[in-house]
């Protein structure tokens, strides 16, 4: 007797588990990441990223590119995409990151080119309509303004082109003193390392904080979530752009300081030019930048007046002298922020 009551138990919990009764819940799928890669990606702006966003395995983070081809990063490390639009994993979370100009014609590398392709944009358009978060990193930033995903909201981007976003969608306003900027679905980071600020936000609002903490101490990132440190708030991103002229790939950095209203730095530049020459060839370039005038000169330093969009007044300075090596100049840049306002 004593076995058969055995046996019927047995029966019925082999039952039970062919009903499903007993039957485990599945485990919760996770989450697509697809990482857009382009001929002249950054490197720092993907891979970072990658790195949080994958970590312990947590979510499917792939790359993918308009096709199958190895692509180029801007420093020329070769990378083969894991997808293509026409195979990839629908995406939940995508992000998107910067390289190189934004000018279009970029003979195919950059986001500047990749703005002229309407394969690219497209496909940004129609993955973001039911992806959970979107993310920029640097330039890429003008992929969602491409694409019409930024009107009427803050954002932020590398400060070399933070200025220019207003023109790629007039009704979005420049962030200049956050790492990265949280509209919900739309997050856009500043340049290079801050879009692992961004990725670590994004652990944050998908794991919580304790995860995204953890993730922070795993590759070492001193994470700061509240940090104000950006480069498009110090004040030398208002000196002119266009000394990228003078200052040649040869040109070596001696020391660079400041804060968000004083700024200089040095540079010894190889050049077959006087002193003299090489000031008269940065008063040329500094004409020729919007907003900025000549207030005096000597022999050694030229001296310049800016008003910024916010009307604050800015002085500007350069100078130039014959550096320890023939055929080599010492030339200083600076920039100080008036005590007020113009118009005060």
């Amino acid at each position: 007797m004593k076995h058969l009551i055995q046996l019927s138990i047995a029966s019925l919990f082999t039952a039970a588990l062919f009903s499903g009764a007993f039957t485990q819940t599945p485990a919760k799928q996770k989450l697509n990441v697809a990482i857009l890669i382009f001929d002249g990606v950054q490197i720092i702006d993907y891979t970072g990223p990658y790195e949080v966003l994958g970590s312990r395995g947590r979510r499917n983070v792939y790359t993918v590119a308009e096709n199958a081809d190895p692509i180029t990063t801007n420093m020329g490390m070769k990378v083969i995409p894991n997808y293509t639009f026409a195979n990839q994993p629908k995406p939940d979370i995508i992000v998107l990151p910067g390289g190189g100009n934004i000018q279009t014609g970029e003979k195919g590398r950059g986001v500047g080119a990749q703005l002229e392709n309407q394969n690219v944009i497209n496909w940004i358009k129609e993955n973001a309509k039911d992806a959970k978060y979107v993310m920029s990193v640097c330039n890429g930033a003008f992929f969602l303004a491409k694409a019409g995903l930024l009107e009427n909201l803050p954002a932020t981007t590398t400060a070399g082109f933070i200025s220019s976003l207003p023109k790629f969608s007039p009704t979005t306003k420049p962030v200049y003193d956050k790492r990265f900027v949280d509209n919900g679905k739309i997050i856009t980071t500043a340049g290079l390392s801050a879009g692992i600020d961004g990725a670590l936000h994004l652990r944050e609002k998908l794991d919580g904080p304790r995860s995204a903490k953890a993730t922070a101490l795993g590759i070492e990132y001193n994470w700061q979530p509240d940090s104000d440190y950006t480069r498009a708030s110090l004040a030398d991103v208002k000196l002119p752009n266009n000394l990228g002229n003078v200052l040649t790939s040869a040109s070596e950095p001696i020391d660079m300081k400041g804060d968000r209203r004083d700024w200089e730095e040095k540079w010894v530049i190889p050049t077959g030019m006087s002193a003299t020459d090489m000031l008269a060839s940065i008063e040329k370039e500094w004409s020729g930048e919007k907003g900025w005038s000549k207030t005096g000169a000597d022999k050694s330093r030229t001296k310049w007046k800016f008003t910024d969009d916010s009307g604050q007044t800015w002085n500007g300075w350069a100078t130039a002298e014959p550096a320890s090596e023939t055929g080599k100049l010492l030339v200083s840049f600076g920039i100080t922020a008036d005590k007020k306002k113009a118009g005060e």
